[in-house]
């Protein structure tokens, strides 16, 4: 059977979890300890359970570039970008990538109907579900390695 004429999976199958997340009022130091420490590119910002927000490390650099002290002195909620992006765990992958191309993002979180966090999916994830739709039996996708001599 051809994999593009099964449904895809849903978000709720290929996110990233358990979550990684910071308060709204933690300093964008920690965050950006946080990131690093767990070599991460995205953070989900909290507010008690409830997502409000992802960081992301652009979002940290674009801090420290103008100010490196601004780090210790300004908060994860102050740093959050205008767009942020939440999905339910049954929201298949096609849609999800339509939505973070529509919102310009590369990350959505992934929520209950409470907002908690269940997980985090990426553009690195899509592209791993997409390469795994059109590979072949073997998940190899395109023309076979010659073989070395």
């Amino acid at each position: 059977m051809n994999a593009l004429s099964t449904s895809p999976p849903t978000v709720g199958a290929v996110m990233h979890g358990p979550v990684v997340s910071v308060g709204l009022d933690d300093t964008l130091w920690t965050a950006l300890d946080t990131m690093f420490s767990r070599g991460l590119r995205h953070l989900v910002v909290v507010r008690g359970e409830a997502a409000v927000g992802v960081l992301v490390d652009r979002d940290l650099a674009a801090v420290w570039s103008m100010n490196p002290l601004g780090l210790k002195q300004r908060h994860a909620g102050e740093a959050l970008g205008p767009r942020q992006a939440f999905t339910p765990p049954d929201t298949d992958v096609v849609s999800a990538a339509l939505r973070m191309q529509e919102l310009g993002v590369d990350a959505l979180v992934v929520v209950d109907p409470d907002d908690r966090p269940l997980g985090i999916v990426t553009d690195h994830d899509l592209l791993g579900v997409l390469g795994r739709m059109i590979g072949d039996h073997d998940g190899s996708v395109g023309a076979p390695r010659p073989d070395p001599e």
